[in-house]
Order: structure tokens, then sequence, then C-alpha cells
């Protein structure tokens, strides 16, 4: 709020706590603590009264006083003028449309407000009566009314007068968006949250087909409750209060009395100005009916899981398969809901490009000719010369003279533009075109920030490339001894698992760990990853992984609930007896998705054949592992340029989730080795078989064929 602005104070409360402390209130539900006396506070306060600038409300003043201020702009308890409320309400014109059932009595529950008229919208085939900008139509209806409600939305849009809905379905009345034309969510959106959000979206189609009730749908008493709700959002946006069915819809409970406030989100593929959150909210993008994530839960610790690891799952509206993430913390479940909403966050905008996004159809040699920037694909390591070669190789080799999509990315190397090809970031499928390359998930990440989704994103890059090097060419490295601080989170899993922490060996000198996590008695064996600033951390979030894939081996290996599911045309069919190698080609080229390579270590024998280089190996100190210091992408970035590698992301934020303040992005370190399915590893220019002797693991490269590919117990 500027300083010339004379703030008005509204609905706060104000109590002493200590002679020197007092705790102020909000409506909302905001609580700020003040360090004065009660009796000075509530002084000042009486002096937010719409006749001071905020400069002369703070003249003289402690700072600390302006924070109290920017708390009670924040949670809407400061007009600039109270009376410019009444002014827009003496304004605006309200037309009815609907069921004379709610809109008779809506009226009279309207007419002392203070409106300049209310009246019925007399058709859609008419002139319209009033100025549009100081109209609203409010639409209420005892039925679900898509179609009719669809039908004013757009008589609206197109004469640019804002709209409220309302409509009743599942025996509640659900109020909102009001919209705005051209701005926020309005009810097309409300109807496509819904859907993609839906077990069934049958339920929805049912709900468009039904019609108005024969009688009347309330009884008297519910009717006045649901439209006196109705009325007070109206007359809180019409005024430029805050009101709940601005940011989505506020669905009402006649019987038990209940209100429940619903987000909804502009869809991504409409494009409009959208206001961005103020830092993260989370609780605009969870909700079980019109949520980009619609359910959140805890994962009880299974019999002879460590009691101590949280593990959250989510469920991710809108995706076409496995619409579940993850997220872990040890001790606390808030870490892990973080982490599981920012997983979320990354798989739903990785799943669509967007039309908001620009796509250049060119080749690189074309695109050089006209002087765009971009990534040459002879800098990828995708497949090699024999791989291309191979009788039914699925992909085509990737020169500088093909065609294909590009998107806009950013090179944090140069800061520079550039532009990357498609295939990289997106599993979308080129209609017509050659493929290059499947789905290449490392690097996918979502945050708080578009620093925080890079550096997850890079240090997952990190992590799957020293990984497939490691996987590859097999060699025995040495294993570090479980400090205390870890033994003591896993104390009461010893009786059941067997956990081995590897620090792997890369060239970028950064700590990457593999904690290797074997069920004694299911002989399953997990392998969790982890990049972090310092070993320790490393080691703890790769275990924390390790104990999570077990959890999904359960799921796997339950007959009852069929993992096809989540993973439908890629699994094999269920084995009570657990022989899956059996079930598998002997060359593991059916192995084309994660959770493929987890079925296969399903089977007891899997854990046998890696064991070698994964268990009972010769221990070594954590004194002389890497460090960085901080998780910072600087940190990472001047590593991974060290040796001659360039780091560049791709925006992949969609509005929606722009607007709840989250960030997602695609990393990618041109020439390492994203870790693909077993069946079609990256071999490329031979990275994978020179990596192994620069780190000292072999004398001499190992032969494209001598490579390993038996999956990795990873998903």
């Amino acid at each position: 709020m500027p300083d010339h602005i004379r703030p008005q104070l509204t609905g706060i409360e104000l109590h002493a706590l200590e002679p020197g402390l007092c705790l102020l209130s909000t409506p909302n539900g905001g609580q700020f603590p003040i360090t004065a006396p009660v009796a000075e506070v509530r002084g000042w306060l009486d002096r937010c009264d719409g006749t001071r600038t905020r400069e002369k409300l703070l003249a003289g003043m402690d700072p600390g006083y302006a924070e109290v201020l920017d708390f009670l702009e924040a949670d809407a308890c400061l007009r600039a003028d109270q009376d410019a409320g009444a002014r827009r309400l003496a304004a605006t014109t309200v037309l009815l449309a609907g069921a004379p059932e709610l809109t008779e009595p809506l009226a009279g529950l309207l007419a002392p407000s203070g409106y300049a008229r209310i009246a019925r919208l007399t058709g859609l085939d008419h002139p319209f009566p009033v100025a549009p900008a100081d109209t609203i139509v409010v639409a209420a209806f005892t039925h679900p009314a898509y179609a009719e409600l669809t039908a004013l939305e757009a008589f609206c849009a197109d004469r640019g007068v804002r709209f409220l809905p309302f409509r009743c379905e599942r025996g509640q009345g659900i109020a909102g968006p009001a919209v705005t034309p051209g701005s926020g969510p309005d009810f097309a959106d409300a109807l496509a949250r819904r859907r993609s959000a839906a077990p069934d979206p049958r339920v929805l189609d049912a709900f468009a087909a039904a019609g108005a009730p024969p009688g009347p749908r309330f009884r008297p008493g519910e009717t006045r409750w649901l439209l006196t709700a109705l009325a007070v959002q109206l007359e809180r946006w019409a005024s430029g209060a805050p009101a709940e069915t601005t940011t989505g819809e506020l669905e009402l409970d006649p019987v038990r009395l209940r209100v429940l406030s619903r987000p909804v989100l502009p869809v991504p593929d409409r494009p409009r100005p959208v206001v961005v959150a103020h830092g993260p909210r989370p609780d605009l993008l969870v909700d079980d009916r019109t949520g980009i994530v619609t359910a959140v839960r805890e994962l009880p610790a299974a019999p002879g899981m460590p009691a101590r690891l949280k593990v959250c799952a989510v469920d991710v509206a809108d995706l076409p398969h496995d619409s579940q993430a993850s997220g872990t913390s040890w001790h606390d479940f808030e870490p892990a809901r973080d982490s599981a909403i920012g997983a979320a966050v990354a798989r739903y905008c990785g799943s669509r490009l967007g039309p908001e996004r620009r796509i250049r159809h060119a080749s690189y040699d074309r695109l050089r000719r006209d002087g765009v920037p971009a990534l040459d694909p002879r800098r990828l390591n995708l497949y090699s010369a024999r791989q291309y070669a191979s009788a039914g190789f699925p992909f085509a080799p990737f020169t500088t003279d093909v065609e294909c999509a590009w998107v806009e990315g950013f090179s944090h190397t140069t800061q520079d533009p550039i532009w990357v090809p498609a295939c990289l970031v997106s599993a979308e499928p080129e209609p017509g075109g050659p493929r290059f390359t499947g789905p290449v998930t490392a690097g996918l990440a979502g945050g708080t920030s578009v620093e925080d989704a890079v550096t997850s994103g890079l240090e997952e890059v990190l992590a799957r490339d020293t990984t497939m090097v490691w996987w590859a060419n097999t060699p025995r490295l040495r294993r570090l001894s479980v400090p205390a601080e870890i033994r003591a989170l896993v104390a009461d899993t010893a009786d059941t698992y067997d956990v081995t922490l590897i620090p792997l060996d890369n060239e970028f000198d950064v700590p990457i760990v593999a904690a290797a996590v074997f069920d004694r008695t299911r002989r399953r064996l997990s392998i969790g990853l982890a990049t972090r600033p310092d070993a320790f951390e490393a080691a703890k979030k790769a275990l924390a992984e390790g104990f999570t894939l077990q959890h999904t081996y359960r799921t796997l290996d339950d007959e009852r609930a069929p993992a096809g599911r989540r993973y439908p045309g890629h699994l094999k069919p269920y084995r009570a007896d657990r022989r899956y190698l059996d079930s598998y080609r002997e060359d593991f080229a059916d192995v084309v998705d994660p959770a493929c390579r987890q079925q296969i270590h399903l089977d007891p024998r899997a854990a046998a054949r890696v064991a070698p280089w994964v268990r009972n190996l010769p221990v070594r100190t954590w004194e002389g592992l890497p460090s960085l210091g901080e998780r910072r992408l600087k940190a990472y970035q001047e590593r991974v340029e060290e040796r001659g590698f360039e780091v560049i992301s791709v925006d992949r934020t969609t509005r929606d989730v722009e607007a709840a303040g989250f960030h997602a992005a695609h990393t990618l370190v041109p020439g390492l080795v994203p870790n693909l399915p077993a069946g079609i590893p990256c071999w490329g220019d031979g990275r994978i078989r020179r990596a192994a002797v620069d780190l000292g693991w072999r004398s001499t490269p190992l032969p494209e064929e001598g490579l390993n590919v038996f999956p990795l117990p990873h998903a």
C-alpha cells in the first residue's frame, strides 16, 4: 500500500498476553504478536480510521509497526476507502437468471444491500439492458445445469459482463467461481478441474445430463441459508472486498450447515492473465474435487520398515497413467508432504508442453542459418552406431539436417537463450515424424522458485549419469560404514533389512550416494540414489528413497491390487512364484518402463545377480569424500562447467502452477547419460565406457556388448 493511501482498519481483535506483549488476530485466522503494551497498540490501531496516510501512521513509531500494517493488508483487514465499497454497490446492476425457486428469494435478500438495480435477465437474444462494466449476472439453478451455465458464461464473456454461477449437485449448493471475463478462473475451468480430478468421469457426464427437479429442491430454511451465503459472496465481490469465490468455488452443505472452499486454478491450455501468489500456496493445488493434487496421505510403516521414515503419497490429476507422486522425510511428515507436492508439480507440468509454449519446427542446420541459437544434436549422448544398425531399433539417428520440434530454453552457462529439441523434455510424440529418443525424465523437478527447481533437476541429472556409469561397468566399489545417526534411523529394521551405502565416484567431485536396501526375508533389493552438498545428507536421502521403493514392491506383488492399473501395457502378468526373470527377455529389450525394473527385482534371483557389485563390499571411511558446502545452483554449476559441460534448463511451469507460487523446470547437461529403460540404454558416443577408465575402475574400456544391461532396482 503506497504511503499516501489512508488505510481504514476493519475486523481485528487485540489481546494482552503479557504487560509488554499482545496478540493481533484477524477474521481470516491470522495472528501477529506485537512486542508493545496493549494500550499503546490499541491507541495506534484506533488511528487507522481512514483519516491518516500510512506515512503519518508510521511517523515516530517503532519500525515494527510497518510490519503490522503489511500483515493487516495481506490479511485483508485494511481498506484504502471504506466508502468505496458502498459506491461500487450503488453503481452495480444485478441481473438474475435461473430457477425461480432460488432467484425470487435471492432478489429479496439483495434488495436492502444498496445495488443500483436488481432485475431478471429476460433472455440471451435481447440487447443488453445496462452498461456491461457495471453489471453482474447471477445465475442460480437447482440442478447441475452445466449446459445452461456454460451458455450464460459465454453470453457474459461476449459482452464483458461479470458472472457468478450457482448450481446444486450431490445435495449441495456450489457458488462460483466469480468470473471477470478475460482473467482468473471461470466456470469452464471449474468443470475442467472437476473432470480431470474425477475418479470416474462418467459421474460428471451424468451431472451434465441431469435436468431440474420436478418440485422444490430445498426446504425453506435450507434455501435461505444457501442464498444468504451466495448474497454475502456477491456483495463482497461487487464492493471490492475479498471473496472466496474469486479464487474458486464455495461448496455449501445445507443439511450440516458446512462451508468448504475449493480452489479453481485456470487450466493451462486457455491462456489468459492470472494472479500469481506471493510465495507458494499449496492450498491452491490440493483438493479432492478441483485440485491438481487430489489426495495427500501418509503411508503407514509396513511391518519391518523404519517407523521414523515418513512417506507421503499424492494423487495427481490429469496424467495419462501412473498418477501418483511421493515424498519422504526422516521424522516429520510435513517435509515429506512438501516434497511430494513438488514431485506432483513436476509430473503435472512435465506431462504437457502446452499451447502457450512457443515451438519451432526446423532442422538444427536451418536454425543456425537463421541465426537462432540451438543445441547441436551431436552434443547429445544418445545411441551408438551399433544400436542404430540393430534390427527393429525404434529410434532414428538425430542428425543436424532432420526436422523436429524445438522449445526455448536457457543456458545457465552462457546466460543466453538456447533452443532445445522438444523430444528431450517432452513425452509427446511428433505426429508423422521420426523418433529420436524415449522420454528423458531425469532433470524434471518442481520447486518453490525457478532456482530451486533447476537445482533439484541438476542434482538428478548428475546422479543418473553417475549411476549409469557405475551400473553399466559393475565395479566393486567400497561401501561406507553406517554412522550412528543413520543406524538410529533404521534401528527397528535390523532384523529384516540390510543397508549398504555406496559413494559413487564421479568426474564432477560431487557427493552422490547409492543406498542398497535388501529385504532378507523376501530377497528383494532396492537402490535409492541422491546428490546433495555433502555425503551424509546424500546418504540419508538415498536411504529414504531405497526404503520407499520397498513400498512399491508390496504394491507390485499384490494380486488383489493389480499394478497394471498404474502402468498399463508395460508390466508382465502377475506371478505367484515371483519368477519374473522368466517373463522378460534375456536381453531385457522389453524392459521399457521403470516399473518393469522393479517387477524383475521381485524375483529373488535378481538380487543374487547384482550382489557382486552391490553387497558385502569392502569398507572405506567418510574422510576425503567430496563436499560442496551449500545446496545452491551455483555450487553444482561450477563443478559441471569445470569439466567442460553446459547447464541448460527449460521452464516447464504451467500458468496454473505459477498462479499457485510453484515452478517446474527440466534441466539438461548435454553429453551426460540419462537413465533410460534397460531395454534401450544410451550407449551414445562411448562416454560410459571411457568414464570407467577415467575413474580408474578399469584399465581399458569394455566393448559395448560387454556393458551390463541387467535392470537397476530403482524406479
